[in-house]
């Protein structure tokens, strides 16, 4: 297996680094540093299957808390690409687009840029966007589609008159479909009906208005018109999924709240909670930009509380099956619910772990039967924390993914370090260094972050080189 150099600071050194003093500006710097140099370290000591799994997320954060020049991000970018790591590639390429714009890439046919919407990204603010279009443009409509799906996300925080510029040069290559989306996802809600005024194929309009009726949620608009004008009670049930839209499109990182909507079709119950949530981000207490955990909990208690029955809410939630970087069970298979039930625990433990109440609480009411299991482990280690070597629980598959969160909790950056660098088998602690290097990044700068990711990005990484402001 080809050797990936780590960059920067020797990979000894990254446990005394944490020890050190941290950042005025971020206080968890050293710690993401530590568990990214780790798991590029780390990773080779996997077989090859298994070490594709690990690194991009982890580059990039070194990349850019590292503060690493632009030769050495290709070249550690590039290393993962030729070693087959998942995401590599579009890091590799946004470092690429971001360098020389879309000549860099040596694309040879634009399909290759199918979802890469780090590079995309990137082409797009090089410059490129003329040459881009013009590209995808000229493959067959069917083949258009994969690739203008992620340009609206992609820079959806871009400023009106930059996506009417790409708008107009879409409309001018007929990619209709992509100039409506710009269209639609401007701030402005005037841009919609402006650009119906000068289309030119007024007959493409309704299904245009279909398709991206939902867009202008992406800045907080209402939907778009459609034809013909549905009666009263449509009326109403579309704009009470618009608002679960907006909320979702606002929360960081994930939702589940379109998920358990489209799954049941309680669209009233699902309202109740985006507005619950909607309420909390606009008084500052869930941060778009910031961990997903106050907005779950938030989501979850609300849609509890207006469910005709709360044990069918949990039991749905159980049954949806969660992709994500987090480490909610050694076998790595997780339900929407079992995400949703650590939340809680940590919530309830928090004001302990951080010496603000005397006592471990009791078990919280609304966590599932499952976890109910489960809780007095949890409450057992959160005691742990105060008096009981941590190192013997690393080699623990089941006890150390509760240590780390429980520390996380705690703030406290330096044990979570030592403790997550201790963790065996290598698989483990490079799932579990992944997951907090990136929640630390939450807290931190939010490098990771993008506008509108719950939905648009689903859990799939950004690898973002934007020009300073």
């Amino acid at each position: 297996m080809r050797f990936l150099p780590v960059l920067a600071l020797g990979f000894s050194m990254v446990s005394t680094a944490v020890h050190a003093e941290e950042a005025a500006t971020c206080p968890a710097e050293s710690a993401i540093l530590a568990f990214s140099d780790a798991v590029l370290a780390d990773r080779e000591k996997l077989p090859r299957l298994k070490a594709r799994g690990f690194g991009a997320e982890a580059a990039y954060l070194k990349i850019r808390y590292g503060k690493l020049s632009m030769d050495e991000a290709a070249e550690l970018a590039h290393g993962l690409r030729e070693a087959g790591v998942r995401e590599a590639v579009d890091l590799a390429g946004a470092i690429d687009a971001t360098r020389g714009g879309l000549d860099a890439l040596n694309v040879t046919d634009p399909v290759q840029l199918n979802g890469l919407i780090s590079t995309l990204r990137a082409v797009l603010l090089h410059g490129d966007g003329d040459k881009l279009l013009a590209a995808v443009a000229s493959l067959p409509p069917e083949r258009q589609t994969p690739l203008v799906e992620r340009i609206v996300p992609a820079i959806v925080d871009w400023p009106d008159e930059e996506k009417a510029k790409l708008a107009a040069s879409a409309g001018r290559l007929k990619l209709f479909f992509l100039q409506a989306g710009l269209a639609a996802s401007q701030r402005d809600p005037n841009a919609w009906p402006v650009f119906v005024a000068g289309f030119p194929e007024q007959s493409k309009l309704q299904d245009l208005a279909r398709i991206w009726n939902w867009a202008p949620a992406l800045t907080g608009n209402p939907a778009l018109p459609t034809l013909p004008v549905p009666d009263a009670k449509v009326q109403a049930m579309r704009k009470r999924l618009h608002i679960i839209w907006i909320a979702a499109l606002r929360e960081p990182e994930r939702d589940f709240l379109m998920t358990y909507v489209n799954q049941t079709g309680d669209i009233v119950s699902v309202e109740k909670a985006a507005q619950a949530v909607q309420a909390e981000i606009e008084a500052g207490r869930v941060k778009p930009d910031g961990l997903f955990d106050p907005a779950w909990l938030t989501a979850y208690r609300a849609l509890r509380s207006a469910a005709p029955d709360p044990a069918v809410a949990t039991g749905t939630l159980e049954m949806i099956s969660f992709y994500t970087r987090r480490t909610v069970h050694p076998a790595g298979n997780a339900s929407i619910q079992d995400v949703i039930d650590r939340i809680i625990a940590v919530d309830a433990l928090t004001p302990y772990l951080m010496g603000k109440a005397a006592g471990v609480p009791a078990m919280p009411t609304d966590i599932s039967v499952k976890f109910q299991a489960e809780w007095p482990l949890w409450a057992e280690l959160a005691t742990s924390l105060k008096s009981t070597p941590l190192t013997p629980l690393a080699k623990d598959a089941v006890k150390a993914p509760i240590v780390a969160e429980l520390l996380f909790a705690a703030e406290d950056h330096a044990r979570l370090a030592d403790f997550v660098l201790a963790v065996e088998p290598a698989e483990t602690k490079l799932a579990i260094a992944t997951d907090f290097a990136m929640r630390l990044d939450r807290t931190c700068e939010s490098f990771l972050h993008h506008p509108a990711e719950a939905l648009m990005l689903s859990g799939q990484p950004i690898f973002r080189f934007d020009p300073a402001k």
